[in-house]
Protein backbone atom coordinates (compact mmCIF):
# COMPACT_ATOMS: atom_id res chain seq x y z
CA UNK A 1 0.00 0.00 0.00
CA UNK A 2 3.10 2.31 1.12
CA UNK A 3 5.42 3.96 -2.00
CA UNK A 4 8.53 1.96 -2.10
CA UNK A 5 11.10 4.03 0.51
CA UNK A 6 14.85 3.69 1.12
CA UNK A 7 15.99 4.03 4.11
CA UNK A 8 19.45 5.85 4.80
CA UNK A 9 22.32 3.95 6.71
CA UNK A 10 22.37 7.39 8.93
CA UNK A 11 18.96 6.63 10.74
CA UNK A 12 19.60 5.41 14.05
CA UNK A 13 18.44 1.79 14.90
CA UNK A 14 15.78 3.73 17.37
CA UNK A 15 14.24 5.52 14.39
CA UNK A 16 14.75 2.24 12.26
CA UNK A 17 12.27 0.39 15.09
CA UNK A 18 10.46 3.89 14.91
CA UNK A 19 9.88 3.96 11.52
CA UNK A 20 9.25 -0.02 11.32
CA UNK A 21 5.97 0.13 13.66
CA UNK A 22 4.78 3.00 12.15
CA UNK A 23 4.25 1.56 8.61
CA UNK A 24 2.85 -1.32 10.36
CA UNK A 25 0.24 1.25 12.22
CA UNK A 26 -0.32 3.31 8.82
CA UNK A 27 -1.66 0.58 7.50
CA UNK A 28 -5.90 0.47 7.10
CA UNK A 29 -7.23 -1.86 9.85
CA UNK A 30 -6.12 -5.19 10.32
CA UNK A 31 -1.89 -4.47 10.49
CA UNK A 32 -0.73 -7.95 9.53
CA UNK A 33 -2.49 -7.51 6.28
CA UNK A 34 0.03 -5.04 5.19
CA UNK A 35 3.32 -6.03 7.11
CA UNK A 36 2.77 -9.77 6.23
CA UNK A 37 1.27 -9.63 3.00
CA UNK A 38 -1.99 -11.72 4.74
CA UNK A 39 -5.76 -12.02 3.59
CA UNK A 40 -7.47 -8.50 3.17
CA UNK A 41 -9.15 -7.00 6.04
CA UNK A 42 -12.39 -8.86 6.87
CA UNK A 43 -15.25 -6.64 5.88
CA UNK A 44 -18.86 -8.06 6.74
CA UNK A 45 -21.19 -5.23 6.80
CA UNK A 46 -23.09 -2.84 4.18
CA UNK A 47 -20.95 0.17 3.88
CA UNK A 48 -24.14 1.65 1.77
CA UNK A 49 -26.72 1.03 4.56
CA UNK A 50 -24.07 2.11 7.35
CA UNK A 51 -25.05 5.52 8.85
CA UNK A 52 -22.28 8.21 8.50
CA UNK A 53 -20.71 8.37 12.17
CA UNK A 54 -20.31 4.92 12.58
CA UNK A 55 -17.09 4.16 14.79
CA UNK A 56 -15.18 1.48 16.66
CA UNK A 57 -12.60 1.73 18.85
CA UNK A 58 -10.30 -1.09 19.84
CA UNK A 59 -6.84 -1.94 21.39
CA UNK A 60 -4.44 -3.06 20.02
CA UNK A 61 -1.15 -5.06 20.91
CA UNK A 62 1.75 -5.50 18.36
CA UNK A 63 3.98 -7.88 20.03
CA UNK A 64 5.78 -6.62 23.56
CA UNK A 65 5.64 -2.94 22.43
CA UNK A 66 3.29 -0.47 24.75
CA UNK A 67 -0.36 -0.72 23.99
CA UNK A 68 -2.48 1.84 21.61
CA UNK A 69 -5.82 2.73 20.90
CA UNK A 70 -6.99 2.63 17.19
CA UNK A 71 -10.64 4.43 15.92
CA UNK A 72 -11.96 3.07 12.97
CA UNK A 73 -14.96 5.01 11.36
CA UNK A 74 -17.42 5.98 8.35
CA UNK A 75 -16.68 9.33 8.23
CA UNK A 76 -18.43 10.08 4.30
CA UNK A 77 -19.89 8.83 1.41
CA UNK A 78 -18.97 10.22 -1.82
CA UNK A 79 -19.31 9.31 -5.32
CA UNK A 80 -16.15 7.96 -5.44
CA UNK A 81 -16.95 5.93 -2.25
CA UNK A 82 -17.25 4.95 1.37
CA UNK A 83 -14.63 6.86 3.59
CA UNK A 84 -13.60 5.53 5.95
CA UNK A 85 -10.94 6.72 8.56
CA UNK A 86 -8.54 5.02 11.19
CA UNK A 87 -6.90 6.56 14.52
CA UNK A 88 -3.56 5.17 16.25
CA UNK A 89 -2.61 6.87 19.20
CA UNK A 90 -0.58 5.89 22.07
CA UNK A 91 2.46 2.64 21.89
CA UNK A 92 5.67 4.00 20.12
CA UNK A 93 3.74 6.49 17.90
CA UNK A 94 2.95 8.08 21.05
CA UNK A 95 5.92 10.75 20.08
CA UNK A 96 4.27 11.33 16.41
CA UNK A 97 0.65 12.82 17.73
CA UNK A 98 -2.49 10.88 16.10
CA UNK A 99 -1.58 9.33 13.36
CA UNK A 100 -5.10 9.12 11.08
CA UNK A 101 -5.02 6.73 7.47
CA UNK A 102 -7.97 7.94 5.49
CA UNK A 103 -9.45 5.57 2.50
CA UNK A 104 -11.78 5.83 0.31
CA UNK A 105 -12.93 2.63 -0.69
CA UNK A 106 -14.61 1.39 -3.80
CA UNK A 107 -16.75 -2.16 -3.86
CA UNK A 108 -16.38 -4.06 -6.71
CA UNK A 109 -18.32 -7.33 -7.54
CA UNK A 110 -15.98 -9.82 -6.23
CA UNK A 111 -17.07 -8.65 -2.68
CA UNK A 112 -13.21 -6.94 -2.80
CA UNK A 113 -13.20 -2.94 -1.78
CA UNK A 114 -10.50 -1.74 -3.01
CA UNK A 115 -8.87 1.71 -2.25
CA UNK A 116 -9.58 4.36 -4.79
CA UNK A 117 -7.51 7.24 -2.57
CA UNK A 118 -5.45 6.94 0.58
CA UNK A 119 -4.40 9.99 2.54
CA UNK A 120 -2.29 10.22 5.62
CA UNK A 121 -2.00 12.86 8.53
CA UNK A 122 0.91 12.31 11.23
CA UNK A 123 0.24 14.56 14.48
CA UNK A 124 -0.23 18.23 13.15
CA UNK A 125 1.51 17.92 10.05
CA UNK A 126 -0.07 18.52 6.88
CA UNK A 127 -2.46 15.74 5.30
CA UNK A 128 -0.42 13.32 2.09
CA UNK A 129 -1.65 11.86 -0.15
CA UNK A 130 -0.31 8.20 -1.10
CA UNK A 131 -0.32 5.97 -3.81
CA UNK A 132 -2.75 3.38 -4.12
CA UNK A 133 -2.78 -0.60 -5.97
CA UNK A 134 -2.31 -3.76 -5.39
CA UNK A 135 -3.72 -6.29 -2.53
CA UNK A 136 -2.77 -4.04 0.09
CA UNK A 137 -5.11 -1.69 1.78
CA UNK A 138 -7.96 -4.09 0.41
CA UNK A 139 -11.28 -4.95 2.46
CA UNK A 140 -13.32 -7.88 1.85
CA UNK A 141 -15.99 -10.50 2.37
CA UNK A 142 -14.45 -13.58 4.47
CA UNK A 143 -13.99 -16.58 2.02
CA UNK A 144 -16.82 -19.11 3.77
CA UNK A 145 -14.16 -22.06 3.24
CA UNK A 146 -12.15 -20.43 6.01
CA UNK A 147 -15.05 -20.44 8.67
CA UNK A 148 -14.15 -21.96 12.01
CA UNK A 149 -17.44 -21.70 14.08
CA UNK A 150 -20.00 -19.27 15.37
CA UNK A 151 -19.35 -18.08 18.45
CA UNK A 152 -20.54 -15.51 20.56
CA UNK A 153 -17.68 -13.44 22.11
CA UNK A 154 -17.66 -11.23 24.95
CA UNK A 155 -15.39 -8.35 24.76
CA UNK A 156 -15.34 -4.85 26.52
CA UNK A 157 -17.68 -3.17 23.88
CA UNK A 158 -20.41 -5.90 25.03
CA UNK A 159 -20.80 -9.54 23.89
CA UNK A 160 -21.30 -10.48 20.07
CA UNK A 161 -22.58 -13.35 17.93
CA UNK A 162 -19.79 -13.88 15.76
CA UNK A 163 -18.53 -15.80 13.12
CA UNK A 164 -15.29 -17.19 13.23
CA UNK A 165 -12.31 -17.06 10.69
CA UNK A 166 -8.76 -18.38 10.04
CA UNK A 167 -6.66 -17.61 7.00
CA UNK A 168 -2.75 -18.40 6.73
CA UNK A 169 -0.19 -15.34 5.34
CA UNK A 170 2.41 -16.17 2.85
CA UNK A 171 4.79 -16.63 5.67
CA UNK A 172 2.52 -19.42 7.31
CA UNK A 173 1.34 -16.76 10.51
CA UNK A 174 -2.12 -17.36 11.11
CA UNK A 175 -4.81 -14.95 11.08
CA UNK A 176 -8.25 -15.22 12.97
CA UNK A 177 -11.03 -12.61 13.13
CA UNK A 178 -14.48 -12.59 14.77
CA UNK A 179 -16.77 -10.77 12.75
CA UNK A 180 -20.18 -9.45 13.43
CA UNK A 181 -22.53 -7.28 11.24
CA UNK A 182 -23.98 -5.41 14.29
CA UNK A 183 -20.04 -4.20 14.98
CA UNK A 184 -20.05 -1.48 12.77
CA UNK A 185 -19.40 -0.09 10.64
CA UNK A 186 -16.87 -3.03 9.18
CA UNK A 187 -17.42 -5.47 11.67
CA UNK A 188 -14.67 -6.55 13.24
CA UNK A 189 -14.93 -7.85 17.30
CA UNK A 190 -11.43 -9.57 17.46
CA UNK A 191 -8.09 -10.33 15.75
CA UNK A 192 -5.56 -12.46 16.74
CA UNK A 193 -1.97 -12.88 14.17
CA UNK A 194 0.62 -15.37 15.25
CA UNK A 195 3.94 -12.93 14.59
CA UNK A 196 6.89 -14.94 13.02
CA UNK A 197 8.11 -13.26 10.21
CA UNK A 198 8.73 -9.93 11.27
CA UNK A 199 11.81 -9.24 13.41
CA UNK A 200 10.83 -6.08 14.33
CA UNK A 201 8.12 -7.49 16.58
CA UNK A 202 8.20 -9.98 18.95
CA UNK A 203 4.92 -11.79 19.78
CA UNK A 204 1.37 -11.64 18.39
CA UNK A 205 -0.81 -8.89 17.17
CA UNK A 206 -4.23 -8.91 18.46
CA UNK A 207 -6.96 -6.22 18.14
CA UNK A 208 -10.36 -5.97 20.22
CA UNK A 209 -13.21 -3.87 19.89
CA UNK A 210 -13.63 -1.89 23.48
CA UNK A 211 -16.73 0.71 22.15
CA UNK A 212 -19.04 1.89 19.34
CA UNK A 213 -20.91 4.77 18.49
CA UNK A 214 -22.54 6.79 16.04
CA UNK A 215 -21.42 10.51 16.02
CA UNK A 216 -17.62 10.28 14.36
CA UNK A 217 -16.88 13.55 12.25
CA UNK A 218 -13.27 13.38 9.86
CA UNK A 219 -10.28 13.96 11.46
CA UNK A 220 -8.47 15.09 8.00
CA UNK A 221 -10.31 18.33 7.16
CA UNK A 222 -7.38 19.96 4.87
CA UNK A 223 -6.60 19.23 0.98
CA UNK A 224 -3.84 16.43 1.35
CA UNK A 225 -0.78 17.28 -0.43
CA UNK A 226 1.13 15.35 -3.10
CA UNK A 227 3.28 12.69 -1.86
CA UNK A 228 6.61 13.45 -0.97
CA UNK A 229 9.28 11.31 0.26
CA UNK A 230 11.84 13.21 1.82
CA UNK A 231 8.69 15.08 3.70
CA UNK A 232 7.11 11.89 4.71
CA UNK A 233 10.41 10.15 6.40
CA UNK A 234 10.72 13.49 8.10
CA UNK A 235 7.74 13.16 9.79
CA UNK A 236 8.16 9.29 10.40
CA UNK A 237 11.55 9.57 11.64
CA UNK A 238 10.97 13.17 13.96
CA UNK A 239 7.86 13.11 14.55
CA UNK A 240 6.30 16.64 15.30
CA UNK A 241 8.25 19.03 16.94
CA UNK A 242 11.57 16.67 16.62
CA UNK A 243 14.40 16.85 14.43
CA UNK A 244 15.16 13.82 12.10
CA UNK A 245 17.36 10.93 13.93
CA UNK A 246 21.17 11.35 12.53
Amino acid sequence: MLPPMSLSPRFSPRSLFRFSFLFLALAPAVASAQMSQGPPTPLVTDLAKVPSGSWAQYSMKVGTMPPMTMKMALVGKSPAGNIIEMSVEGGATAKLGKVVTQVTLQGGADGVSKPQKLVIQMGPNDPMEMQTGGAQGQFAKPDPKTLVKEETLKVAAGSFKTKHYRNKTAQGDSVDSWVAESAAPIGLVKMEMTQKSNPMVTGPITMELTAVGKDAKPSITKAPKPYDQAAFMKQVMGGPGVPPAK
